[in-house]
């Protein structure tokens, strides 16, 4: 049977006739009874998701610059899909990400795109994401963090002998790597009792590094596919791997987490028992959370969630700002002589909470995160509430409740008006004006602030203090270091933001930042 007798059957032509007169209707809708028809921007990105696709699948994580374009020719508030509104300004940052008695829920089609509905980063509901975080929030306290110091400092000190080590082979490591592979052993210990020593693997095992930034990455494609991820983790691990041998190790490590999860809920796994400091998962389980609430699908998906944001975006910072002392010397030499001045011996510990207290530490701590920029997405929010009004000189816009609109970080942050040079490292201007904090947020604000940035700080903070305080430049040396590192083969390019895979992205040919540990 030819096409034009299928065409001849009077119920396929009701049937075409009707596709073409949804997708007209709904065209028309999108363009000009949409609550937020009224607002600027193309009118292509308004009448489909395909455009921004294309920016981010078919480009490589390229919609954010294509957003930032979007500002420059349409102004601070733009349509940047057919639901979904954008701004620039960054005095309107707290009005989204709002705290206190404010109602923000999250957006599904943005977070449905992990396979990881069920936990509580991707929970849409805002009563329901505070009941799930407040389980949670012991944890991530300032005060539980600070217990946690000895832990930390243990996988630090491991990580300084690993240094020894390439210094006396003389390779070359990728600092980029061990840092990934401290932040994820701190996690996993917290989070599971189970630190799986990547600091002693060889290499550091990239293959986790890898599978995570897979997962981060892959997201542009399965919140627009969604069918994509549930039907290859229903595959054998053979058969994705013959697929898509990345996706294929993302889905292994969620199977691993899963079986981690598995294994304290049985009562087969129980090293808690062992070590001095609470692990998450364990105290979960024995809570008064209601029993739905512990599922194995509802704790393996948290477990991802504080696995990979608790990896990746620390030892992302950490890399940016080493880069940065490694190519500028006047800024590691006053690093250093405010660290040997805070810590005369060494090899003796020092509280967090001193560390915090120096000012160019804390300076340098800042602007590396605002180069790296944490989570390089806009993270969109939805006031359920009420309408929330944004002024512009020539015209005030209401934008209806119930609308997905959000800002970027990586747009912020390297915003020329508040940050002028913005692509230099320069902590001094952290130090010049305080009130420089309210226009960055690697850790996003309100009621949905990253529920690990007390965790983050103090690996920063005893991470970058520890290791410059043993450690110096061919330029900045100390007479009781233990070594120099300098940069192998690693240039601008390894650090510099091109693309958005939920966190950034570098050029595809980067191996990361390379240094040798030299005497």
């Amino acid at each position: 049977m030819g096409l034009s007798d299928l065409l001849s059957y009077p119920y396929a032509l009701v049937g075409c006739a009707g596709l073409i007169i949804y997708l007209i209707a709904g065209a028309i809708y999108r363009l000009h009874f949409s609550p937020i028809a009224g607002f600027p921007g193309p009118k292509l990105a308004a009448l489909t998701l395909w455009y921004e696709f294309y920016y981010d699948v078919v480009l490589r994580g390229q919609y954010t610059f294509e957003i930032k374009r979007m500002h420059q020719k349409y102004g601070p508030i733009v349509r940047i899909n057919p639901y979904e509104l954008h701004v620039e300004t960054p005095s309107f940052y707290d009005e989204i990400y709002a705290g206190g008695g404010k109602r923000r829920d999250k957006w599904e089609w943005f977070t449905n795109q992990f396979g990881i509905s069920e936990s509580a980063f991707a929970t849409a509901s805002h009563e329901k994401h505070r009941m799930r975080r407040a389980a949670l929030n012991p944890f991530f306290s300032i005060a539980s963090v600070r217990r946690l110091q000895p832990m930390i400092e243990e996988r630090l000190d491991r990580l300084l002998e690993r240094f020894g080590e390439f210094r006396q082979d003389g390779t070359p490591m990728t600092i980029s790597l061990a840092y990934a592979a401290f932040t994820n052993d701190v996690v996993m210990q917290y989070a599971f009792a189970r630190c799986e020593h990547r600091i002693e693997a060889k290499d550091f095992d990239p293959s986790f590094h890898d599978a995570s930034i897979v997962g981060s990455t892959m997201g542009h494609m399965t919140k627009q596919l969604t069918w994509i991820l549930p039907l290859m983790q229903l595959m054998p691990d053979w058969v994705t791997v013959r697929l898509n041998a990345d996706m294929a190790s993302y889905i292994k490590l969620q199977r691993d987490i899963h079986r981690q999860i598995a294994d304290i809920q049985s009562g087969t796994y129980d090293a808690h028992e062992k070590v001095s400091h609470d692990t998450i998962f364990h105290e979960i389980l024995n809570s008064k959370l209601p029993d739905e609430e512990k599922s194995s699908t509802r704790l393996w998906q948290d477990g991802q969630v504080t696995v990979i944001a608790g990896t990746l975006t620390t030892a992302w910072a950490l890399s940016v700002t080493t880069y940065h002392l490694l190519t500028i010397p006047s800024v590691l030499r006053k690093l250093r002589a405010e660290l040997r001045q805070a810590i005369p011996n060494p090899s003796k510990s020092i509280p967090v909470a001193s560390l915090e207290q120096l000012p160019y530490l804390s300076a340098c701590i800042q602007e590396g995160l605002r180069l790296s920029c944490g989570v390089s997405s806009r993270l969109q929010r939805i006031c359920p509430d009420e309408n929330l009004s944004f002024t512009t000189p020539s015209k005030t816009w209401i934008i209806p409740r119930g609308t997905p609109i959000g800002m970027t970080s990586t747009l912020m942050h390297y915003d020329p008006t508040t940050f002028p040079d913005p692509t230099e490292f320069r902590p001094e201007r952290w130090l010049e004006n305080s009130r420089l904090d309210r226009y960055i947020a690697p850790f996003s604000k309100g009621s949905r602030q990253c529920i690990g940035i007390n965790l983050a700080y103090a690996e920063l903070y005893l991470a970058l203090a520890y290791i410059w305080r043993r450690y110096g430049s061919r330029d900045a040396r100390g007479e009781d270091d233990s070594g120099v590192l300098e940069l192998f083969e690693t240039g601008y390019r390894d650090v510099e933001i091109v693309g958005d895979g939920i966190t950034p992205l570098v050029v595809a040919e980067s191996k990361g930042v390379r240094v040798r540990v030299v005497k």
